[in-house]
């Protein structure tokens, strides 16, 4: 019994002493101080965030030791070294991490903080790792984050809105990670960056450095990534001859120029990307013997000449982009027993000759082949039994490339993709082109051949992108297929109506046109069930009746409508979408009628606005002047009228590049503040020519998708129409009106104006002197008004000018002298005081010679004597009224002269090609040739 109990009582303290122990091993194992776990439960109070989405804040809880908590790292002495949030997708507040001061390590990647980069960063003394990529973080970046002496890395990625430059770095600088891609950061890159001995990774791409690229870098031994992508750098490219371990490069979409031939060091160099640079001369042969090089992208340079012709490659490159250069000659051989080749494209160089088909058999890997748009021819004979050696491939792409059958696809059983665009294909386009591949072919590019029609009944199998245009093709107009994308008919010789139900077919369409054909009928509403579409054009053809009113609710989606040069009558839809996406509209060259619907100031976005040859009629649309990305504005041919001032609003069409107000009833002063608010005209010459692009529209969604927007100018003389419209070209043309006044000064601030039209107004004053100022300007007309005055001097100082029409007006003086000035003899007719070299006519002490008879009123005296002189002139007895005056009075000689001048100018007065009769000079004459003008269209 005795013995019982006493074992019952070890039994007893034995289960205490377990009991007190795993206290003690509890005890023990709680590494978290309990003021870490408060200022993270603090800061997790601060944050909002989706507890469905999160896998770490919707994890802490108080009764578990802080340092389990995921997305903690505590050090042994349980302070908080690490935190990683990333993408938790919270926002909200953070600075209660200002207090934990042991941070080693801060991961906030995918969230949105929505703020400056914080100060208290700073003053973390072991701060090693800072990741804040895709933060959504805005302002500048104290330099001085890059300087914290323990950082090893710093990624600030994905956040467009943040900006700052970078610092000199210290000597004793331990960065080892760099990352500030697609960020704001700007200026140059610090030759003090060869501090930074053991940088290994930097990307610095998609950002604003400018500046060359300094050699100071030559020195950085530990580096192995490195990515400049899209920047402004320029010079050569230093050649890293110490960075023995870089294995990848990334340089492209600069502005270099050069690069080095000796590239023998990159032993382990896996990937170079070189494109759209400037870099010119020979493409370096070192290149194609690196052991490791396996992706080279040359592409969109200037590299020229032939590439030396090797023997003994071995190289393992798989991916080779050596498009859109000067490269001439045949094909190099060595490049087929690069026999690891999964990707060759030669495309937009000068290589000639004849390439035979069948040595592609020799690449078996390959999966993608462009040799389009070059000189070459390539030859398609090849025997059965060698059909089946060529490389089964996922893309090809022939265009301009001498084609003239098809027969040696039939074998392709593996194509997505194929271009045959430009050859010499004719005929019949065969279904089995189109079911190559039923399943994969998505991607048919039939363009500028002479196709006539298509095999009946036609067939387009799942194909997203169909391009046709710049053929033979007659009759119906096809369906589209279903899957389609992007479907380009224009510029053949369909003849019929759009079915009725052909939206039907466009519910996944991004991009549809069948301009340039002779499509009659009506537009079917049915287009605007393709909820998807971007780009509708269907101009140049002879479409009737009203626009359905559907297309400007829809411009929610659509970003151009080209619906110029048909017959469309009505007024333009009233209902364009609050939220307009409109960037280019054109309904130019119909019979719409009414006023400008103010729904059209939704439309932000719009650079190009071509309402002209119309019947439109309406006061100028001061309205429109919140279009801040407005480029381009035609208005010509129209029964626009008032005046043009808008002071009263304020303007923001600082991006405006063309105005054409032509040939409308707009009246009054030219407004002098109009032209200064021009500011895209104002740009520094140079600056506005380093800019080579064209007005254009290219779809962020579907890659193929890219509109060239046009326009038709009155240039020169002539109607001409610009098929790209260069962003640096200015025209300015009021031409045709009832403006009044004098021509501002302002005009001459417009310092990259290359057009100036103003003829054919009631203009009065001098010629501003500030007009020598447009160093740019080519085409200058101020005929056809009441300018009086002197021409002035600096005028002869325009070396770029080619057009100058300064004819019938009032100038007087010697007409100035200079090579250009010389070479237009015709422009300053009509102007009966003016003398000098080029009108034959002496100057008196050559300079201006002022008539010195007493003043008439010249107007009165025209007026009064216009029906007294015709008669005289039908009638002999008139002879002695006429004669007489002219014998004994110089002052009745120049009137006479002027008379008769301007009664023969008057009846001879020729119709332009638009059926618009030209204004004389006198009022009442020139609101006759207006009325006149605008009811024959």
């Amino acid at each position: 019994m005795r013995s019982q109990m006493f074992s019952q009582l070890v039994l007893i303290l034995l289960l205490s002493i377990c009991c007190r122990m795993n206290e003690v091993v509890a005890a023990s194992s709680s590494k978290c101080l309990q003021d870490q776990k408060m200022l993270l439960l603090q800061l997790r109070n601060n944050l909002t965030y989706d507890s469905e989405i999160s896998t770490k804040l919707v994890k802490w809880n108080q009764r578990i030791d802080c340092c389990q908590w995921q997305g903690i790292t505590c050090n042994d002495a349980g302070q908080v070294i690490g935190l990683d949030l990333t993408d938790e997708l919270f926002s909200g507040s953070i600075h209660p991490i200002a207090n934990l001061k042991f941070l080693s390590v801060i991961r906030l990647d995918g969230n949105n903080l929505s703020a400056p980069i914080p100060e208290f960063f700073l003053d973390f003394s072991n701060l090693t790792v800072l990741s804040l990529s895709s933060c959504n973080l805005i302002g500048e970046v104290s330099q001085k984050i890059f300087q914290v002496p323990t950082l090893q890395t710093i990624d600030l990625s994905q956040n467009e809105m943040l900006g700052g430059s970078l610092p000199e770095f210290p000597s004793n600088g331990s960065l080892q990670t760099l990352v500030l891609r697609n960020t704001g950061f700007s200026g140059s890159i610090p030759t003090s960056i060869e501090n930074l001995s053991i940088l290994s990774h930097v990307d610095l791409s998609l950002c604003n450095f400018t500046g060359p690229i300094p050699s100071s870098m030559v020195n950085l031994t530990k580096l192995v990534y490195l990515d400049f992508d899209r920047n402004s750098f320029t010079g050569s490219f230093p050649l890293f001859k110490l960075s023995k371990n870089l294995s990848y490069i990334n340089l492209a979409r600069n502005y270099l120029t050069g690069i080095s031939s000796d590239w023998e060091v990159f032993e382990n160099l896996e990937g170079l990307d070189l494109s759209n640079n400037s870099i010119s001369g020979l493409i370096p042969a070192s290149l194609f013997y690196l052991p490791s090089l396996s992706y080279l992208d040359l592409s969109s340079n200037k590299f020229s000449g032939q590439i030396t012709e090797l023997e003994n490659v071995t190289s393992p490159l798989t991916d080779l982009d050596l498009s859109a250069n000067k490269l001439e000659g045949p094909i190099p051989e060595f490049f087929f027993e690069l026999h690891d080749l999964l990707d060759l494209k030669l495309s937009s160089n000068n290589f000639n000759g004849t390439v035979q088909l069948k040595k592609f058999t020799e690449l078996n890997k390959l999966v993608n082949l462009d040799l389009s748009h070059n000189s070459l021819s390539v030859d398609t004979n090849i025997s059965e039994s060698e059909h089946s050696l060529l490389p089964q491939l996922n893309s090809l792409m022939l265009g301009s490339c001498n084609l003239q059958n098809l027969s040696f696809l039939k074998n392709q059983s593996r194509l997505s993709m194929l271009d045959l665009s430009n050859n010499k294909l004719t005929g019949e386009i065969p279904n089995w082109l189109v079911e190559i591949n039923d399943r994969l072919l998505r991607f048919l590019n039939l363009s500028v051949n002479q196709f006539t029609h298509f095999q009946e009944p036609y067939r387009f199998g799942l194909l997203n992108f169909l391009d046709l245009h710049s053929n033979l093709l007659t009759g119906v107009i096809p369906l589209p297929p279903r899957a389609a994308a992007y479907i380009d008919f224009s510029n053949n010789n369909l003849a019929t109506m759009i079915p009725p139900d052909f939206g039907n077919y466009l519910v996944t369409a991004w991009f549809l046109s069948i301009a340039n054909n002779k499509v009659i009928g009506s537009i079917p509403s049915s287009i605007c069930i393709a909820r998807y579409l971007e780009v509708l054009d269907l101009s140049n053809n002879t479409l009737n009746g009203t626009i359905p009113p559907c297309l400007a609710e829809k411009s929610n989606t659509l970003k151009v409508l080209n619906l110029g040069k048909n017959i469309l009558t009505g007024n333009i839809p009233r209902e364009f979408s609050h939220n307009c996406q409109l960037q280019s509209l054109d309904l130019s060259q119909n019979y719409l009628t009414g006023e400008l619907p103010r729904s059209l100031s939704n439309c932000t976005n719009l650079k190009l606005i071509n309402l002209g040859n119309n019947k439109i009629r309406d006061t100028f649309p001061c309205w429109l002047r919140n279009l801040s990305n407005l480029r381009v504005l035609a208005l010509r041919f129209n029964g626009f009228h008032g005046n043009i001032d808008c002071s009263r609003g304020s303007s923001n069409w600082t991006a405006l590049q063309i105005i054409d107000l032509a040939s409308n009833n707009l009246g009054g002063i030219l407004p002098r503040n109009s032209f200064l608010e021009l500011n895209a005209m104002t740009v520094d010459p140079a600056v506005a020519h380093s800019r080579f692009d064209h007005l254009h529209f290219e779809s962020v969604s579907v890659r193929p998708i890219y509109y060239q927007d046009t326009v038709g100018l009155f240039l020169k003389g002539q109607n001409v129409t610009l098929e790209k419209i260069p962003v640096f070209f200015t025209s300015i043309d009021f031409s045709s009106n009832n403006f009044v006044g004098d021509i501002p000064e302002t005009v001459g601030d417009l310092k990259s104006l290359y057009l100036l039209n103003i003829s054919h107004n009631n203009l009065t004053g001098q010629i501003p002197p500030a007009l020598g100022n447009l160093k740019q300007l080519g085409s200058l007309d101020l005929s056809f008004n009441n300018l009086g005055g002197n021409i002035p001097e600096k005028l002869a100082s325009l070396t770029f000018i080619s057009f100058l029409n300064l004819s019938y007006n009032e100038l007087v003086g010697m007409i100035p002298r200079s090579t250009q000035f010389d070479t237009f003899a015709e422009s300053f007719i009509g102007n009966k005081g003016l003398c000098g070299f080029l009108l034959n006519i002496t100057c008196k002490n050559d300079s201006a010679v002022a008539p010195s008879e007493p003043e008439f009123e010249e107007e009165k005296l025209f007026s009064s004597t216009e029906i007294y002189v015709s008669v005289i002139l039908g009638f002999v007895v008139g002879i002695g009224i006429i004669v007489l005056p002219l014998l004994f009075s110089k002052r009745w000689n120049h009137l006479h002269n002027k008379l008769v001048d301007r009664l023969i100018l008057r009846i001879f007065q020729q119709q332009d090609q638009e059926g618009r009769t030209s204004k004389s000079i006198s009022e009442a004459s020139r609101k006759k040739a207006a009325r006149k003008s605008r009811g024959s269209h």
